[in-house]
């Protein structure tokens, strides 16, 4: 028996939803053929970023990849790729749907499966998800380079199954309106202890300084907001910034999107999308924080611990 230990790899469940259905409604030949063809699509975009397949459970593929990165991009492409083909042949009760779920961290390699806790936790998510989402971890996405971060939102609710220390974030892999906030209602266990800390924002002179007691700030161009953005880019109610347990989310409104400048890292552009700030930077509200004359925001995270 071949035992091998791989450092921090992704592992990737995708299920085909509703696969009973289809074959009810397409007789099992015909919905057989379907499935062949999703899962062979699927199998393509794992290939494509270096991924392999462990098994085929069913209508359920189970993956490894060499990284978060590549785990993140299969599991965006087979989303973005399920209505190109498929669903296209199939009217529109019968289209075909796929759920996702991914977590990155050791596993052990045992005669050609792989084993251990981040298995465990990546097809608990593939089962919480549903229809077209994709969901994963923080500890996931901290392996994930900016641009990615910016496209996940923390989901404010911990599952069983999962462990305390395990938080849930959804990718968000198509466009959402203001309306469209997505919150699982998962059965909930205790929050972390942690806090948020102290969030310090800075612009034009002026400073203000929020703790733990803080659940939102606004701003925008509008006199109420918490932060007054002037400018002919910034809208009116451009961005909240939130304190969900022991992050700070900033959450952008707008038309022209949010510049966010990381300190050590290029500047990249959210909107109507989420980003978790850390440690410090600059935000430019409809423009690049890059630019001068401008009410840019300057940001710092205090920990209090």
């Amino acid at each position: 028996m071949g035992i091998d230990t791989q450092a921090s790899p992704g592992i990737l469940f995708c299920d085909v939803v509703g696969s009973t259905r289809l074959y009810r409604a397409l007789g099992d030949d015909n919905a057989h053929s379907v499935i062949a063809e999703c899962l062979a699509g699927i199998s393509e975009k794992i290939s494509a970023v270096q991924g392999r397949i462990i098994k085929t459970i069913g209508d359920e593929i189970m993956a490894i990849f060499p990284d978060a990165l590549a785990t993140y991009d299969a599991a965006v492409a087979i989303q973005r790729d399920r209505s190109l083909e498929v669903s296209r042949k199939l009217r529109d009760e019968k289209e075909v749907h796929f759920r996702i779920g991914f977590h990155c961290g050791s596993v052990v390699l045992c005669d050609g499966d792989v084993f251990g806790t981040t298995v465990n936790i990546a097809a608990r998510l593939a089962s919480l998800a549903k229809a077209d989402q994709i969901i994963t971890t923080d500890a996931a996405i901290e392996h994930l380079d900016m641009p990615r971060r910016a496209t996940t939102r923390l989901i404010p609710a911990h599952a069983r199954g999962l462990g305390d220390d395990v938080n849930v974030v959804e990718v968000v892999w198509h466009s959402h309106t203001d309306s469209e906030t997505v919150i699982f209602h998962l059965p909930s266990a205790a929050r972390p202890s942690e806090s948020a800390g102290v969030l310090k924002l800075i612009s034009d002179g002026r400073r203000w300084v929020f703790g733990p007691e803080c659940e939102s700030i606004t701003l925008g161009r509008l006199a109420e907001n918490t932060v007054v953005i002037p400018g002919e880019f910034a809208s009116r109610r451009h961005a909240t910034i939130e304190r969900r347990w022991d992050k700070w989310i900033l959450v952008d409104h707008s038309t022209n999107g949010t510049f966010v400048r990381p300190a050590g890292i290029a500047e990249f552009r959210i909107c109507r999308e989420e980003v978790i700030l850390r440690a410090a930077g600059s935000l430019g509200f409809g423009r690049s924080s890059k630019g001068s004359g401008g009410a840019d925001v300057d940001f710092v995270l205090i920990s209090d611990h």
